[in-house]
């Protein structure tokens, strides 16, 4: 359903690339370390490597000591990568970072292989993280998170994808650090349909953006763009889970945290609100017919006002509607409540239990909090925490895309509001929630019914996990 290529449910690709990053980064990661049913053991358990996996002793004066690092990296983010290891041997030039690619395909399957053996690099891209850990292949980080702070530095909900718990993400001990950037899921608008319908501010609750729907629809306008074929309807729909359940209770789900549930008034209300819109004609009529490369040409083509979407896509649309369209987060069910949106620990890196250069390795995790780090996130087409973006206040309509983009992403994480997608709890999640929102499209499930299905087929993958 996401707009990633999947190789596995515990092993997605994370090839997601500055040419593509349509493929959804948060879900490239969320899929692979969040979605792995098959690691259920307490975090250390089972066999594998005897290297130190829990450091205590540990040392954060190690900028001026000489050292190499290796990173381990999927293809597809290696133009980031590089400039991020410019970035801090700029920094810290007696650390020498070098990068060992591997192509997309083979990263996850080559990966596990490659951190057990003798010439494990230092850092890697997410992967199986319930897996990793379980098999004593991952260095426990809590030691250095207290040396440098970062959970003072980061909103917990940031750090929460690299937490690892007995058979759950999301709490307990420190596995991945240093991703302070990552995609901004939000509200995609034509600038031209906008000021047509008088939509001069940003609006502040989820009612106020009806509320515009509501005037583009009576004005002929198709008030959003979207592909159900391969339902992506259900980015909207995520938004408005993270509105209505609050983004930890929809994390709590994705992350396998014991008693966390789908099957709640707040749930179905969102079901709710969506189906209103569907019945309203918000959406076109084929929607179900509709695939991502459609819906891109239709937004282009100014087919609609509202296109619910990842800051991934602006590469590919920027093509032939540059300048013409801007971005605003979702807004949260009532004035001045908090914002909610999904996102990724794309960009943050375990350490190896078998490198030989923690220290130095940790150093460079911290590196990435720094606003040098993300400048290069940010050139590189990513939202980041940076000065500028946290100082510029209220998400608004004025300024560039890139401002836009940033201010809010960080908006987000003043709320300390990032969720994940409901389907990366479990790939059956992934395939029922298409059929159920196709369903809903064409007026053969209601909210109620919707909900209950997902929240048995979370429940099933949890039985048989």
């Amino acid at each position: 359903m996401l707009e990633h290529p999947t190789l596995s449910p515990a092993r997605t690709t994370i090839g997601a690339t500055g040419k593509r990053l349509r493929a959804s980064l948060a879900a490239i990661v969320a899929g692979s370390a969040l979605a792995t049913l098959a690691a259920c053991g307490a975090p250390g358990s089972g066999s594998g490597s005897s290297a130190d996996v829990t450091p205590t002793a540990v040392n954060t004066a190690v900028g001026d000591t000489p050292a190499r690092l290796t990173l381990f990296s999927a293809a597809g983010l290696q133009k980031y990568e590089q400039d991020l290891a410019d970035a801090f041997e700029a920094k810290y030039p007696k650390i020498k970072v070098k990068l060992r690619v591997e192509a997309d395909n083979n990263y996850n399957t080559v990966l596990p292989r490659v951190l057990a053996s003798d010439s494990a690099p230092d850092l890697v891209q997410p992967y199986d993280l319930l897996g990793g850990v379980k098999d004593h292949l991952l260095t426990n980080l809590d030691a250095y998170d207290k040396a440098y702070g970062w959970s003072e530095k980061l909103p917990s909900s940031a750090l929460a994808p690299g937490r690892v718990s007995v058979g759950a993400i999301g709490g307990g001990s420190l596995y991945q650090a240093g991703g302070s950037a990552g995609p901004l899921v939000g509200v995609f608008y034509n600038k031209e349909l906008a000021a047509k319908v008088g939509m001069k501010t940003v609006p502040s609750t989820v009612a106020e953006l009806e509320a515009v729907m509501a005037k583009a629809k009576k004005q002929g306008i198709t008030p959003i763009v979207a592909s159900n074929q391969d339902g992506l309807i259900g980015h909207l729909y995520n938004l408005l889970l993270g509105d209505y359940l609050g983004a930890r209770k929809l994390s709590d789900i994705v992350y396998h945290q014991p008693g966390a549930s789908l099957d709640t008034p707040a749930a179905v209300k969102a079901t709710e609100t969506l189906q209103k819109w569907i019945k309203a004609g918000y959406f076109a009529s084929d929607v179900n017919a509709i695939n991502q490369e459609a819906s891109y040409g239709q937004f282009t083509g100014g087919k609609g006002l509202f296109f619910f979407q990842g800051s991934w896509i602006t590469q590919t649309i920027d093509k032939n509607f540059k300048g013409k369209y801007g971005v605003f987060p979702m807004p949260p069910t009532v004035e001045g409540g908090p914002y909610a949106g999904m996102t990724s620990n794309t960009l943050a890196f375990s350490i190896a239990a078998r490198s030989k250069n923690k220290d130095a390795a940790a150093l460079f995790l911290d590196f990435l909090t720094t606003p040098e780090a993300a400048k290069v996130a940010v050139k590189n087409g990513y939202a980041a925490l940076t000065d500028d973006a946290k100082s510029a206040g209220k998400p608004s309509l004025s300024g560039t895309l890139t401002e836009q983009i940033q201010t809010g992403y960080a908006a987000i994480a003043a709320d300390n509001g990032f969720d994940s997608w409901l389907q990366n709890a479990a790939p059956e999640i992934n395939t029922k929630l298409t059929q159920q929102l196709q369903l809903l499209v064409s007026g053969k499930v209601e909210p109620a019914e919707m909900v209950k299905t997902l929240q048995t087929t979370y429940a099933d993958a949890l039985k048989s996990s």
